[in-house]
């Protein structure tokens, strides 16, 4: 293979989507991966201990050359005993979490760069009396593209865990467990270095155990006859990643950090999250219409409330035009904040086995561009405004994790402008906008979402007719109500962790096309 066609490119998640684009889906069949790990970390005093890890999710059988390959989300499952989790808070009720960070690695033939997988976060998890508890990682990976035939290898390297571990709550052990990312209801006593019941944090850093296979996934492309893995791939001639279909080859090891990049083969760049701004909580009340009424014999708790902040970024697929249109898109140069005020109130049944939260949030989208065809064939490209009214966040929680669940309401206005057809300008009116607000109620439920830890949020909407629109007594109401207007828009949120002011939040990826 020339050193030309077997070069890698390494993407962020998510699809690389500009403007209002077609939902399109791979011609890629999905393979499950299972793949079992042993890892050595440091532990107290410097000490070696071994810790099982266990990875799943899904590849791509095969994919042609050129095409991205878009592995699914990926779980990783770790056992922590042996004292790595001494430092944290014991005792019956004590939780752990935190998130993981995989140093992997992709190759194919002579060329390798690295596969960074990040961000995963891990949900809070009862530690029991022996001090092991098994805690799950998960979060979505990068995507890769093989300029060339050969099988593509991906592989395994140092992890890296950040654990946070919350004690129980004072005199109360039958509340579901807490999240170390959840404030507490004063956030005083939270801040409070002097507090020995406060959270603890620590940092494992571990490496593969000697002998190892480091084989996470292979992913065959074939040459232009369409024989699986042609071309030279250089691969040892190990086993593939367990559970990879029609997979062949494997490499044992990290793919090196030295490979040569192409022109144009750099990461596709994201954005930078605008911080939010120190000391401006939101000040919008709860909607009182949004609210859920909790089980009888509950009590409602109204705090202050913890200043915090995310970022979100969310793809609206238009039913009547089948496209795709981005807001707050991660690989514009800034993105938009979140301010969330976390626990303004706090519903409590220790008796009931159920606990429920309500946050208010405030935020802003920067103007999205739009390209589609009206009827079928006539290009038409223009600008939406966004204008939302305050988030209203309300979970619910039972006995378990396993019942945690999310509503997120709020208003929104859409506003069209600077619009082309055909290239050609047409004055639309500086008012051309929704007769009426969007009603938008996005839901999401553990394990995909949480407000802590964040995740996908997912609503159908309906789009107002549209008012306004046209000049000089031409009226245009008729073409963007009958282009846009209407039921059954799906709505898809990626929300990053919320962090604690102050503080930057991460960048979320890119919803897939729903």
């Amino acid at each position: 293979m020339s050193p030309g066609t077997g070069r890698l490119t390494v993407i962020a998640a998510g699809a690389l989507v500009a403007g209002l684009l077609p939902a399109a889906g791979s011609a890629a069949e999905e393979g499950a991966v299972s793949v079992s790990a042993g890892y050595v970390c440091e532990g107290a005093g410097g000490t070696a201990v071994d810790l099982p890890v266990d990875f799943t999710g899904s590849f791509p059988a095969s994919v042609r050359s050129g095409e991205a390959i878009r592995p699914g989300d990926l779980t990783m499952s770790a056992t922590l005993g042996g004292g790595l989790l001494d430092g944290l808070p014991a005792g019956e009720g004590a939780t752990v979490g935190g998130s993981a960070s995989v140093a992997m690695g992709v190759a194919q033939g002579p060329e390798s760069a690295d596969y960074p997988w990040a961000g995963a976060t891990g949900e809070p998890v009862q530690v029991p009396a022996d001090g092991t508890a098994t805690v799950s990682f998960s979060g979505a990976m990068p995507s890769a593209t093989a300029g060339g035939a050969g099988d593509v290898v991906f592989t395994l390297g140092p992890l890296t865990l950040e654990l946070q571990g919350t004690p129980p709550e004072p005199g109360d052990d039958s509340s579901p467990p807490a999240d170390p990312a959840d404030p507490a209801a004063d956030p005083a006593d939270q801040d409070d270095p002097a507090d020995p019941a406060g959270p603890g944090a620590t940092t494992l850093t571990c490496t593969l155990a000697d002998g190892q296979d480091a084989t996470l996934a292979t992913v065959a492309v074939p040459d232009e006859s369409g024989t699986p893995g042609g071309g030279d791939t250089g691969a040892d001639d190990g086993g593939a990643g367990q559970g990879t279909p029609g997979a062949t080859g494997g490499r044992s090891g990290s793919a090196g950090a030295d490979a040569e990049a192409a022109p144009g083969d750099e990461p596709a760049e994201t954005g930078d999250v605008t911080p939010c701004p120190p000391g401006q909580p939101p000040t919008a009340e709860l909607d009182p219409d949004r609210l859920i009424e909790p089980p009888a014999g509950t009590t409602t708790l109204t705090l202050p409330g913890v200043y915090t902040c995310t970022a979100a970024v969310g793809i609206v697929n238009s039913r009547k035009l089948n496209g795709a249109l981005i807001a707050n898109d991660p690989h514009a140069p800034t993105l938009d904040s979140v301010r969330v005020l976390l626990n303004k109130q706090m519903i409590i049944s220790p008796g009931n086995f159920y606990n429920g939260t309500r946050n208010v949030a405030e935020f802003t989208l920067p103007d999205s561009e739009a390209t589609f065809l009206t009827f079928g064939f006539m290009p038409v490209t223009g600008k939406v405004e966004f204008t939302n009214e305050p988030m209203t966040i309300v979970t619910e929680q039972g006995s378990s994790i396993d019942t945690n669940e999310t509503t997120a309401g709020f208003y929104q206005a859409l506003r069209v402008y600077d619009v082309k057809v055909n290239g050609v300008p047409l004055d639309v009116g500086d008012d051309c906008r929704t007769s009426a607000p969007l009603d938008v109620v996005l839901k999401g439920k553990y394990p995909e979402y949480r407000v802590f830890t964040g995740g996908t949020l997912r609503s159908l909407v309906t789009v107002p007719p549209f008012t306004g629109c046209g000049t000089g007594g031409e009226d245009l109401d008729p073409l963007f109500t009958s282009t846009l207007s209407g039921p059954g828009n799906y709505v898809e949120l990626k929300q990053s962790p919320l962090c604690t002011m102050p503080c930057t939040p991460a960048v979320p990826g890119l919803p897939a096309d729903g």
